[in-house]
């Protein structure tokens, strides 16, 4: 049996909106869904301030990009960090968004808070 291919992989941290907590991660999640992310690893941090830790993959490395600008639209949404991994190492044309600034290797993010 071959070994399976490691997929591009966004990890992330998210601020959501106290106000409406359970708007603000329904529409984080299904804004993934409809990306055509899966879900590897979640976690949420209540205290002092509500903080969701994701760890999302995709078929194409273009998928995690397009939903990283997603979440730059997001009004309940502060996006804290996140490093996008593709271990097919291709450069992608997307823009990121404009809280972001690339490190030395094309294929990760980080975010400045």
């Amino acid at each position: 049996m071959p070994a399976s291919r490691p997929l591009p992989t966004l990890r992330l941290s998210l601020r959501l909106a106290s106000a409406d907590l359970f708007g603000a991660l329904e529409w984080v999640l299904a804004n993934a869904r409809r990306t055509g992310l899966a879900p590897q690893q979640l976690s949420f941090d209540a205290a002092p301030q509500a903080v969701m830790h994701a760890t999302l993959t995709a078929d194409d490395a273009g998928l995690l990009w397009l939903f990283l600008r997603r979440l730059d639209n997001g009004l309940d949404v502060e996006l804290l960090n996140a490093e996008v991994e593709d271990p097919d190492d291709h450069t992608v044309a997307e823009p990121a968004p404009r809280a972001a600034t690339r490190r030395e290797r094309p294929a990760e993010l980080m975010l400045m808070a």
